[in-house]
């Protein structure tokens, strides 16, 4: 299955066949307890219907513990900083966009889970190294931004891996293929620059946004993202105002779209690329995690059996 690893370490994966959204489990157990996916302790009321008036860029701050499954993904350049976000799905596994891997060795990145101020240790925070870093195989393959998604084992000193409580919890994968109509109201979280194209603006504390899904032709039209180096394919999806003001930014790249639907959060989109930050008829485009589903459950399954 595996096609080995490339010259920075991250392994490529071939023979997977063409995605087929599938149930997956919501539900995973730790050491002691049993933590169902998409839920958590702390609650964070955004302007949901209004839509929007709160960004990442200079944007909306969020108690500790609220999105429970955001990860920091760490790299080493002069020493240890922030790189990009990322969710976590599993005790061992965590989804991140492939772009975040590119130029770095698996021995150059960390995760930490229960992050939420970048200037101090949080109480519940904890530090884990990429025992596995793979992209997925067509990643590029239709465009610059296509297939921009990664999946990261965590090397942990035991084999059951992340020990979820109040603070570190999985979001939910989901089960289809995510229309607008089919979602309460979407949320995308990070630490990214609050300033465009100035990354000493990223901010101390976990920023989120209360975003809408946009359909693919409102994407794809002229005025928005059409007849551009990167085709909207069928795997991203966009999401933001039209009129601008709202966005994910650099720092918030590999970061998760959640989407509260029946009560759970479920990862809709991995935060890939845009044409700036919060600009008019530029939103966000994100990658979209339900076409994507049966591709992480074989890869999810390969590796929490190795």
């Amino acid at each position: 299955m595996w096609a080995g690893e490339n010259e920075n370490g991250v392994l490529l994966i071939t023979n997977i066949s063409q995605p087929v959204p599938m149930f997956l489990a919501c539900g995973y157990a730790d050491h002691q307890q049993h933590a169902v996916c998409g839920t958590r302790v702390v609650s964070h009321q955004l302007n949901q219907r209004g839509w929007p008036q709160t960004k990442i860029i200079g944007g909306s701050t969020t108690p500790y513990g609220a999105y429970p499954w955001q990860v920091e993904l760490q790299a080493y350049k002069d020493g240890w900083e922030h790189h990009c976000g990322g969710a976590l799905i599993s005790e061992t596994i965590a989804l991140t966009a492939a772009h975040c891997l590119k130029d770095f060795k698996k021995s150059q990145l960390r995760i930490i889970v229960g992050k939420h101020n970048l200037a101090k240790n949080d109480k519940h925070e904890k530090t884990y190294r990429v025992q596995k870093a793979l992209v997925h195989p067509e990643f590029r393959k239709d465009g610059p931004h296509s297939h921009d998604i990664a999946i990261l084992k965590i090397n942990s000193l035991n084999s059951k891996g992340v020990k979820f409580d109040t603070h570190v919890q999985p979001i939910c994968l989901p089960d289809y293929y995510t229309k607008a109509n089919d979602v309460d109201w979407c949320t995308v979280t990070g630490w990214g620059a609050q300033k465009q194209d100035d990354m000493t603006s990223l901010p101390k504390v976990l920023q989120a946004a209360s975003v809408p899904l946009l359909d693919l032709e409102t994407c794809r039209h002229d005025d928005v993202y059409g007849g551009r180096h990167q085709f909207i394919l069928d795997s991203m999806l966009c999401a933001g105002s039209l009129e601008g003001g709202v966005d994910a930014c650099g720092g918030d790249s590999g970061g998760p779209l959640a989407c509260q639907v029946n009560g759970k959060f479920i990862l809709t989109g991995v935060v890939s690329w845009g044409d700036g930050c919060g600009k008019k008829n530029r939103p966000g485009v994100y990658t979209r995690v339900s076409y994507y589903t049966e591709w992480l459950k074989k890869v999810m399954t390969e590796l929490e059996n190795n």
